[in-house]
């Protein structure tokens, strides 16, 4: 019994040490992640489907922002949602 179990063990380290390489030889090959891939991902370096002008305004929008601030602390603008006083 324990003779089968180690012979398992090791056919089952073998699958898996296979599996590995063959997901790092992809990675290398298409220069992204497997994940990625799998998720649609573009490869890296890719900047074709950046949004320039919403992340222009994204930074701009944050730049005010105190870094050591919490967000507890709230900021301007910040006064959203229900139970909100009206303006």
């Amino acid at each position: 019994m324990t003779r089968t179990l180690e012979v398992a063990l090791a056919l089952l380290c073998v699958v898996g040490f296979l599996a590995m390489a063959r997901r790092a030889s992809e990675s290398r090959n298409t220069g992204q992640s497997p994940d990625a891939k799998s998720r649609g991902g573009s490869p890296k370096g890719s900047l074709q489907d950046v949004d320039w002008d919403e992340l222009r305004k994204a930074e701009d929008e944050i730049r005010d922002v105190d870094p050591l601030a919490n967000p507890e602390d709230g900021f301007p603008g910040d006064d959203w949602g229900p139970g909100s006083p009206k303006r």
